[in-house]
This record gives structure tokens, C-alpha cells and sequence, in this order.
């Protein structure tokens, strides 16, 4: 196969109805071409354990990327956790001829491995945070109870194969849009001006059933500055499924938060999504699985909450009106807030405020990466991954760690023993309207 060829395929858009795309034989064919030209570059040895392992296994062979067998491949895919840091960094991206994204090459794998298997009771658990959130919440308590039981976990490792060790995420039996209902209901009653503008949240199941007090935070902080914010119908990004190879599922999610979040571009709304796996599906992903005028102008309308934020401040339009310090913080970017290329704007805005040390703590991934880092046969490897981020935050000392994704605030939780905030709940605090909401 000639460089660039990948089957009949572009590796920058995805062509699931091209039957080479399911093809096994034209799949080993790219997998070996990819290979070999990582084998012969390695700017990405110290990303994750996939690239020192494929390295191994060719040098094995004398630099013979040809040579290697199935199942070697096989465990250099699943070695990958979708940080898409090589991505990032890899020089032969499209549009370069060579036409590297492995990413998107690990995606196919997992979902052509996916066609010769039955859906397993793990899989249903853990690809699905939308229907887990959902059995979940109404029995939070007990839950969160398991989750932290020592018996709890040693059933959870034995049904779900999660790692006991691994902190699990807290679920509340008030979902952040239960929340949201009654604050949109009581801020109707009281809405007397016009907004500076529209926007409508794309709220994630982490925050929905994890992480409430993150979504919160966002509206009171939006609102605060002027901002009509609504919670359309949506459901989950669709990484999960994607991810595992359940390429059906994680379509059918795409489409329904196209169908339902196009209608409020059109009626003037920006998209704002608070998790950066989120965000990177609705302005990357959703492009190269779907095609249509409404994909690209929902993608060209998502935002991060701190981007959307900081385009604010560069428009003169966001407000200063700060009156608590938040004093040292130690920032860590997520890897698909990297790959969505929008610079550090979490930084950015952390650094506006008056009283602020930050540091940015520019050691990597987290390790955590989905549920990949639970996982019982990932667990040591996720730490090792995110051994160099969790000692520099330690050697901070005294220090509040902040990171845009709540899954990686977990590793580093684990890594650390400091409990990480997301940077809009920074922006909550230094607003002062945690304290407006207590004196209510």
C-alpha cells in the first residue's frame, strides 16, 4: 500500500458505508503502514504505554514493522487510552501526505473487534455514564456507600472489573438538570433585562450525575454576566460508545444532540460545554463521523466554557467585579482541551483574577482518560502515566489543584490526595457568589 493510501479512506474524515473501512485485511495493511512510520520517528515514546510498546515489539523484528503478528498489534491498541496527545504532537497529520492519526486508526480497530464480539455485562456499565447516571441517582447514598465500601469494591472489581483501589465519582440524587429546572423557573419569575446574549449548555453526564456543583457554578457565573443560558434536550456526547467500538450507539447519540441543538443555533444560541471530551466530540468528532450543513455549524458554534469566557474579556464584555482572592492554584490542562487547539484559556482566565497565583502544571495526561484508567488491568499503568503531573502538584506544596476535567481531577486526587476544582468554580468563588448564595 502507497503512502497516503489508506484503503480507499481519508484518516481525517471517516467513511463507515466504504466496506474497506470494516475490512480486516486493508486494517492490517494501515495499521502496519502507520506503524512503521512511527517506528521510525518516536516523538511520541513518552505519551502513553502504547508507543514504547509498539517500539519493542518492531524492534523485536529489526526495525520490520511487517513482521509484527496479530496479536501484537492488538495490545498496542489497547494499550491506547484516546488522549490524542500524539496527535498533537505527530508531524504527518492531514493534511501531510503520510496521513498519520492514530487516534482515529485505534478507533477503527475497536470498532471492527467490536463486530466479532457479544456486548459484555462491563461494557454495558461502563460505555453507557448516561444510563448508569440514570440507575444511579435516585439510589445516590448507597451507592457512594459501595463505592467506597471495601466490600463494595471488591464486588464492583469482580462484576466490573474496576480496579478497588481507583476513586470512583460521587453520584447526587439531585441531578444538576433537576437543579437546573427549578433555578430556570425561579430566574424567569425575576429576569427583568435583556441578555447580553444566549447560550445553551451542553451539560455532560458527568455534570448531570457527578459533578452538579460544576454546572451550577457555570450558570450562576454566566448569568452573572448578563447571559441568558438554557438547557436544551441532549443526551451523552457519545465518546464512551465510540471509544469502545459501538460505532451504532455513539452515531445515534451524535445525531439526536445535532438534531436538538441546531435549532437553537438557529434561534441565536452558542453551544457551551463544560468537559473538554465533550467539547472535542461536538467540534471535532462529530465532523469526521457525520456530514451536513448542521453538523458544521453546531461545531462551529461549541465552545469551552473558558474560551467563551475569555473571548468575552477580550470583547470588553466580562465583568471584574471580584471580591475574593483564590490565592494558589495549580492548573493542569487536559489532553482534549489540547487537542482542540484553543490555547490555554482556563490559564488565562485564572490569571485575571486579583490575588492569584497560578501555576501551570505542564507534566501530561492524568492517566485517567475515561474509564481506561479504572480498569483493573490499567490501574498501575494509569498511575504510572500520571506519576509526573501528581509530583509536581505535590511539590507546589500548599496549593489548590484546578483542571477542566473532572474524571482527570480524579487521578489527580488519587495521585495527590488534593481534591481538584473545576476553573469555573474558581470564577464562582471569586465572584463572591458562593457567599450570595449562602446569605439567601
Amino acid at each position: 500500500m502507497e503512502s497516503g493510501d489508506l484503503g480507499g479512506l481519508r484518516s481525517d474524515k471517516v467513511n463507515l458505508k466504504d466496506p474497506t473501512y470494516w475490512n480486516r485485511e486493508a486494517l492490517d495493511q494501515e495499521m502496519r503502514r502507520q506503524f512503521d512510520i512511527c517506528h521510525g520517528c518516536r516523538m511520541c515514546v513518552g505519551y502513553c504505554p502504547s508507543f514504547p510498546k509498539l517500539f519493542k515489539f518492531v524492534d523485536n523484528y529489526d526495525g520490520e514493522a511487517e513482521k509484527l503478528t496479530h496479536s501484537e498489534m492488538g495490545r498496542v491498541m489497547d494499550l491506547c487510552f484516546n488522549c490524542k496527545l500524539c496527535f498533537v504532537k505527530c508531524p504527518y497529520t492531514p493534511p501531510h501526505e503520510l496521513l498519520i492519526d492514530i487516534p482515529k486508526l485505534v478507533q477503527r480497530y475497536r470498532a471492527v473487534e467490536a463486530q466479532k464480539h457479544l456486548p459484555t455485562l462491563r461494557g454495558n456499565l461502563m460505555d453507557n455514564p448516561e444510563a448508569m447516571g440514570k440507575l444511579a441517582a435516585p439510589l445516590a447514598s448507597l451507592v457512594n456507600f459501595g463505592n467506597k465500601s471495601s466490600a463494595g469494591r471488591q464486588v464492583i472489581e469482580l462484576i466490573a472489573g474496576v480496579d478497588h483501589r481507583a476513586i470512583l465519582p460521587n453520584f447526587h440524587r439531585e441531578t444538576f438538570q433537576s437543579w437546573y429546572k427549578k433555578h430556570a423557573a425561579a430566574r424567569t419569575a425575576k429576569a427583568k433585562t435583556d441578555p447580553v446574549g444566549k447560550v445553551a449548555l451542553f451539560y455532560t453526564c458527568v455534570v448531570n450525575y457527578n459533578a452538579p456543583q460544576v454546572g451550577k457554578a457555570l450558570v450562576e457565573v454566566l448569568e452573572h454576566n448578563g447571559f441568558k443560558v438554557a438547557c436544551p434536550e441532549q443526551s451523552c456526547c457519545g465518546m464512551p460508545m465510540l471509544d469502545s467500538g459501538d460505532v451504532d450507539k455513539a452515531l445515534d447519540h451524535m445525531r439526536r444532540n445535532v438534531a436538538s441543538m441546531i435549532k437553537w443555533v438557529k434561534a441565536g444560541y452558542d453551544i457551551i460545554i463544560p468537559e473538554p471530551t465533550c467539547g472535542m466530540m461536538f467540534k471535532k468528532e462529530y465532523k469526521d463521523y457525520l456530514d451536513g450543513e448542521a453538523v458544521a455549524e453546531v461545531a462551529a458554534h461549541s465552545y469551552d466554557i473558558s474560551e467563551y469566557l475569555f473571548r468575552q474579556k477580550r470583547a470588553g464584555k466580562l465583568k471584574t467585579d471580584f471580591v475574593k482572592a483564590p490565592g494558589k492554584l495549580a492548573y493542569h490542562q487536559p489532553c482534549h482541551l489540547k487537542y482542540q487547539a484553543i490555547g490555554r484559556r482556563s490559564f488565562d482566565l485564572l490569571k485575571l483574577l486579583p490575588g492569584a497565583e497560578v501555576t501551570f502544571v505542564d507534566k501530561g495526561c492524568s492517566g485517567h482518560s475515561g474509564s481506561w484508567g479504572v480498569k483493573k488491568e490499567n490501574y498501575d499503568l494509569s498511575m504510572q502515566v500520571g506519576a509526573p503531573l501528581f509530583k509536581a502538584i505535590k511539590e507546589l506544596g500548599d496549593v489548590q489543584p484546578v483542571t477542566d476535567c473532572t474524571l482527570a481531577g480524579l487521578s489527580i486526587q488519587q495521585g495527590t490526595g488534593l481534591r481538584p476544582i473545576h476553573p469555573v468554580e474558581v470564577l464562582y468563588r471569586a465572584y463572591g457568589l458562593d457567599q450570595k448564595k449562602e446569605a439567601k
